[in-house]
């Protein structure tokens, strides 16, 4: 009898291995939601970067000179006025960080009046800017009106276009190389013991996001 009982539990256990007894398949998924905000940045005019060179110069010195009559004079600005020493460059630039593809910009130059010393003008004098390429940190490029990789000639009074971004581009940082300026003065204008200025108006304009 002990032995008959032995065989018939080797059998039960058997059959429950079989059948698969004790074993549960699950899976339930769940879902983690992960978000970012931006909310509308600046457009900015000639931002603070601490380098001279990426911002518009606040000085064109084209030095000191001996008067005369006989000759045409082309002289460029320094950072000393000494016409050896090293141009004065800059650059054009514009942050447009609003994140509105629809509005566009455009930058213009404007020299109202004409060099003088307070009583009398360098009738004649004339301005020019050689610009150099146009860089974009998000390959948005402005493709409007731009003096890029030329030279302006400014005309008293007649504002330029300098610069200027389609909707849809220039968005980001934008810089325009400011690589020289030069003045054309004639022989033949009366100057005096004087110093002569006149100011130049840069100028953003934007369509409003």
């Amino acid at each position: 009898m002990k032995k008959h009982t032995t065989i018939l539990l080797s059998a039960a256990i058997l059959l429950g291995i079989g059948l698969g007894f004790g074993t549960t398949s699950f899976a339930e998924d769940k879902t983690t939601d992960a978000t970012v905000n931006y909310a509308p940045g600046e457009l900015i005019f000639d931002p603070e970067t601490g380098d001279p060179a990426a911002s518009l110069p606040t000085n064109l010195n084209f030095g000191s000179h001996k008067i005369q009559s006989t000759e045409d004079e082309i002289w460029v600005a320094t950072v000393d006025g000494v016409q050896t020493s090293a141009l004065t460059t800059g650059a054009v630039a514009v942050s447009d960080n609003r994140g509105d593809e629809a509005s566009g910009w455009s930058v213009k130059v404007l020299q109202t009046d004409q060099f003088s010393d307070g009583t009398s003008e360098l009738t004649g004098a004339a301005l020019s800017i050689d610009a150099g390429a146009i860089t974009n940190n998000l390959s948005s490029i402005p493709t409007g009106a731009t003096i890029a990789n030329s030279t302006l000639d400014l005309e008293l009074g007649t504002t330029a276009d300098v610069l200027t971004a389609a909707p849809g581009e220039g968005e980001g940082e934008t810089s325009l190389a400011l690589t020289k300026f030069e003045l054309f003065v004639p022989k033949d204008v009366d100057k005096n013991e004087a110093n002569y200025q006149t100011t130049l108006t840069w100028t953003l304009s934007a369509t409003p996001v």
